[in-house]
């Protein structure tokens, strides 16, 4: 028990040398040196553990990706209706990744460029990750929340490339702003959009013929327009 303690204490004690060093001064400058130096270890003992720099730049967003999905399960755990659930989505992972900005940057700024990335388990995990999405989306349209007129893959992916982009430049920007400026407004926008009553359009009419939800409203003719 104590030698299974030892292994995971210098497992981890690696993996997070690894975390700081990559999210530091970039996974292409990283050497097994400077890794094995940082852990207190011999090459040699690194070895032991994991097979190079790439098998620790996969192992770190695979643990982290891991935990995300565990905690989502428990997250959403009586939230009712899909825009709930879809907001809470949105607060909630860009909230982890301000709980822990190393291992996001490593995710965006160094894992999704290696070309092998798609090929690993990480990329797996980050798939099941994002079938949540494309769950609440097929029951906000089963439900009458969102409009039926639009893929729930293409309103999964616009609210992913939406979530990816906002905590991207976070990342590039080095955390010199607040990650959650304006997140009110950006899911209002689209969560408009999933709903159909998108900016520029008037929904006096629609509310006054209590249409039911799930209904979207039609942009009214311009003046002047024949």
């Amino acid at each position: 028990m104590v030698e299974r303690n030892t292994q995971g204490s210098t497992r981890s004690r690696i993996v997070e040398s690894a975390k700081a060093l990559f999210a530091e001064q970039g996974y292409q400058k990283t050497t097994i040196v400077d890794i094995s130096k940082k852990a207190g270890l011999s090459e040699a003992a690194l070895y032991e553990y994991f097979q190079g720099k790439e098998d620790l730049l996969l192992t770190i967003p695979d643990l982290w990706v891991a935990d995300l999905i565990q905690d989502w399960r428990e997250q959403r755990f009586g939230i009712k209706g899909a825009a709930n659930q879809l907001r809470k989505f949105l607060w909630w992972y860009l909230r982890r990744i301000e709980k822990a900005p190393l291992d996001a940057k490593i995710v965006y700024l160094h894992l999704k460029t290696n070309a092998n990335f798609m090929q690993t388990a990480v990329y797996a995990n980050v798939k099941i990750l994002y079938a949540f999405l494309l769950d609440i989306f097929e029951k906000g349209q089963q439900n009458g929340e969102f409009r039926p007129d639009v893929s729930p893959y293409a309103a999964r992916d616009m609210f992913i490339g939406t979530m990816e982009h906002l905590a991207t430049r976070w990342l590039l920007k080095d955390r010199a702003y607040p990650l959650f400026a304006n997140l009110e407004e950006t899911f209002a926008l689209m969560l408009d959009g999933f709903r159909g009553t998108a900016a520029g359009t008037s929904c006096a009419s629609d509310r006054r013929s209590a249409k039911p939800p799930g209904s979207f409203c039609k942009p009214e003719p311009m003046e002047g327009a024949s």
